[in-house]
């Protein structure tokens, strides 16, 4: 038994196809040219150890800690470097500079840090301004892992600085000796 679909039938079914096609073409060209969503990430800064960029960070520590770098040594997370720290009675950290142009009042932006724990460790991760104003922190527990893994800080507004000072800070004071690398630092804004 064949069915067959009368005039009327057939023009209105190819009516709503062609009023379908038409209305595709401009709805698939808006969302083409549209942004995902207001308020975008934006990466601004990144650092990852290698080439120049080893030199601009600097490592301070206190009593017994130590702190540095590991050039080629295939314990990187990406790339060939990482910083790492180290500390059995006393405090190690490594910092640098990011420069943030192009943000707004209204920004907001968080730092990521890639670590690698060998030991139970508390782990801190802080933003400065200038003039010594803490704008950012997390401090995270991390267990030991064979793995990296990312720590990141609460959103925090730059509050006009185009340039901010990141550290990573590990500390012990029991004897026991805390040891993490450290690897692709990143500050991402949103504007």
């Amino acid at each position: 038994m064949k069915l067959r679909l009368g005039r009327g039938s057939r023009t209105r079914t190819q009516r709503l196809i062609r009023t379908l096609a038409a209305a595709a073409v401009p709805m698939a060209v808006l969302a083409l040219s549209t942004p995902a969503h207001a308020g975008a990430q934006t990466l601004l800064y990144t650092n990852g150890f290698e080439g120049n960029q080893l030199n601009s960070w600097d490592h301070v520590t206190g009593d017994d800690a130590q702190a540095g770098f590991e050039i080629n040594t295939g314990t990187a997370d990406t790339g060939q470097n990482n910083g790492w720290l180290s500390a059995r009675q006393g405090w190690a950290r490594e910092g640098t500079w990011a420069a943030i142009d192009g943000i707004t009042r209204n920004s907001t932006c968080t730092a990521r840090i890639w670590v690698r724990p060998q030991d139970t460790v508390g782990f801190a991760l802080r933003v400065w301004d200038s003039k010594g104003t803490k704008l950012g922190e997390t401090v995270p527990r991390l267990y030991p892992s064979t793995y990296y893994q990312s720590v990141t800080t609460p959103a925090w507004s730059p509050q006009g600085n185009t340039g901010v000072f990141v550290e990573a800070v590990i500390s012990s004071y029991d004897g026991t000796t805390r040891t993490v690398r450290i690897d692709g630092l990143s500050v991402d804004c949103t504007i």
